[in-house]
């Protein structure tokens, strides 16, 4: 109920009972007062019998005249007596009513003890009649007071629809929507706090953004080189390290380009020009892997770049090298700077399993090979890398990848994620698929070919669809790992709008979505919109690989979130790393009391130890369980 109609009607009530009781004090008081005047009158008549007792005290004449006075008196039934018996009776005989209905009197005689006197007479109100004129009075006090209480009621109500509009909006910032309710309606009231809320709702958005840019700045300065915005040394071998211990992740290469002739250029011109070519050079590269978000750029040192590439195989790591090398060349250089001798790259490719500084020294060692060719070009460091899931060319992959579609041979593991406290939280749902030879591969090696084949829609749907039929019989909640792209579209919305609308609300706060975080930071405010339609049916949303780039968090001022996953490559030996723990505290201030943070790949017991200091309560990774079948 409105709190108006409740004000209205405790007031309503207040006013109805507090006439009532009016009333019905008026008419007691009326009724003692026409009773006491009736007594009264008795004892003027007990007086006057009393007097005539005293006068006349053997034979007191009573006949005579007293008939007539007690007829005036409307007395029905009178009886004079003493220890004796009754000495004199009078009865109306005229009288016709009940005799039940008469109130009787009784008064001892004040000269004369012996002798007391009984009177029956009719109720005060027995002859009373409610003419209109007399009700006048009253109907008009209660007319009165009715158009008081409509006039008063009117304006309650125009009073109080505003702290209704004041009570609808506080609502809806405690369901999330802060930005919707910026700004109030002019009719809130009280004026006062609906002004004060604009203001505190403008300071907390605006330190939302101070707190994602500040989350930024502290990243920025941990992780990303400042003249060119790339990744650091650091997080690159972060990024390399998580790479390597990831079993999904099999076989990789890591690119190192070298900028020979710097050292000429700073020499012979201002640092501003050997800056330029860094910028220039650092655009390229972005401009290249700018289509493959798997891909991770990295300033490595003051005059060279490495590129991280997961899930490739050494041939298209050289691919990448002679496209990166044609882009490069178009640089415009100094004179003082060779053109056919400045850009060299060296490869060396990786394994599940290898040591990061091992794979690193190949890769430098085939730049120093490459630079002995004195010539612009790339050397990379032969290996056979143990895996037959990476490589496998565009044609065999897409025809793998509509042959499990076809057969529905697609099968799904899940893992768990755990509080502090040992307890399951939600399971988290991972893809697998076998290949002709009857080999496992992870969702990791074939969504990248999936997408490239244009089958990426159609996984993210057959995973869906698992999804939603699995909330049904479990007890804790399932999140899938999707593409946003595929979940913003038309089709999938409404598939997802009418599964919600076919089960209960609890079935839907099941489901949990997940996606990567460079693809959240990168929606528009419609994309954000239809994500939070989503959220507000039950469907929880969370983030991957948070960490991963250094990118803003407004994403979480702007969706009601669940969880938030953190990288791997922040988790790995965290204990020895004061960088990642300072990255993970800045994030875990920017979800203080919004977001769950889950730390993801937790595998050692100092690695936990050290999160849960810091504050992330939440973990997944073999430390705890392993993925099992559904």
């Amino acid at each position: 109920m409105k709190f108006s109609s409740r004000i209205i009607i405790f007031t309503i009530s207040c006013v109805v009972i507090a006439v009532l009781l009016v009333l019905l004090g008026g008419a007691l008081t009326f009724r003692q007062l026409a009773f006491n005047q009736q007594q009264h009158q008795l004892r003027s008549v007990v007086e006057v019998l009393d007097n005539q007792l005293s006068v006349q005290p053997d034979t007191p004449e009573f006949a005579q005249w007293l008939p007539n006075w007690l007829r005036a008196h409307n007395i029905q039934v009178l009886e004079v007596a003493n220890r004796g018996g009754v000495i004199y009776t009078f009865r109306e005989l005229s009288y016709t009513g009940s005799s039940q209905n008469l109130v009787a009197y009784r008064y001892h005689l004040q000269a004369h003890p012996e002798f007391y006197v009984k009177i029956w007479v009719e109720r005060p109100f027995k002859r009373l009649t409610y003419e209109p004129e007399a009700m006048l009075g009253i109907g008009g006090g209660l007319l009165i007071v009715a158009l008081g209480l409509i006039v008063v009621f009117r304006w309650l109500k125009q009073m109080m629809h505003g702290a209704e509009l004041l009570q609808t909006r506080g609502n809806q910032i405690i369901a999330g929507r802060l930005r919707d309710m910026r700004e109030g309606n002019p009719k809130e009231w009280p004026n006062a706090a609906s002004k004060a809320l604009e203001l505190l709702i403008d300071e907390l958005i605006e330190a939302r953004q101070e707190r994602s840019r500040f989350d930024c700045i502290i990243r920025n300065n941990a992780f990303v080189d400042e003249l060119t915005q790339l990744s650091n040394r650091t997080h690159f071998l972060n990024q390399l390290e998580a790479e390597i211990s990831d079993a999904d992740a099999h076989t990789g290469a890591v690119l190192l380009i070298y900028l020979r002739g710097m050292d000429d250029v700073n020499y012979q011109y201002a640092r501003s020009e050997g800056d330029a070519i860094l910028q220039q050079s650092a655009e390229v590269l972005k401009q290249y892997t700018r289509r493959n978000i798997e891909v991770n750029l990295a300033r490595y040192s003051g005059d060279s770049f490495a590129l991280l590439m997961p899930l490739s195989t050494l041939d298209e790591a050289e691919d990448t090298a002679a496209g990166v090398l044609k882009l490069l060349e178009r640089i415009n250089l100094p004179e003082v700077a060779e053109a056919d001798d400045f850009f060299y790259i060296g490869i060396a490719g990786y394994q599940y399993g290898d040591d990061a500084q091992l794979v690193i020294e190949q890769a430098e060692d085939a730049l120093r090979i490459a630079q002995i060719q004195r010539h612009n070009g790339w050397y990379v460091i032969p290996r056979e890398l143990n895996s037959s899931q990476t490589g496998k060319g565009s044609v065999r992959w897409r025809t793998l990848l509509q042959h499990v579609l076809v057969n529905n041979s697609l099968h799904y593991y899940q893992q768990d994620v755990f509080d502090e406290h040992g307890r399951v939280c939600y399971k988290e749902m991972l893809a697998r698929i076998t290949d002709y030879q009857g080999e496992v591969i992870n969702a990791g090696v074939f969504l990248p070919w999936a997408e490239k084949s244009g089958l990426l829609v159609d996984f993210d749907r057959h995973a869906l669809a698992f999804a939603m039929k699995q909330v049904k019989y479990s007890r804790q909640s399932i999140s899938v790992n999707l593409n946003i792209a595929t979940v913003l579209k038309q089709s999938v919305m409404r598939e997802l709008l009418q599964w919600v609308f076919s089960v209960p609300y609890k079935e839907c706060q099941k489901l949990v979505l997940e996606f990567h975080e460079t693809q959240l930071s990168q929606l528009n405010d419609t994309e954000m919109m239809r994500l939070k339609a989503l959220n507000k049916k039950g469907i929880k949303l969370a983030v991957e690989r948070a960490g991963q780039r250094v990118v803003s968090t407004q994403y979480i001022s702007e969706l009601k979130l669940e969880y938030l996953k953190l990288h791997p490559s922040l988790v790995r030996d965290i204990q020895l790393r004061q960088v990642n723990q300072l990255a993970v505290s800045s994030m875990l201030a920017s979800c203080a009391g919004r977001v769950k943070v889950v730390a993801l790949g937790v595998e050692r017991n100092e690695e936990w130890r050290v999160l849960q200091r810091l504050g992330v309560h939440y973990a997944q990774g073999f430390l705890f369980s392993k993925p099992e079948p559904f």
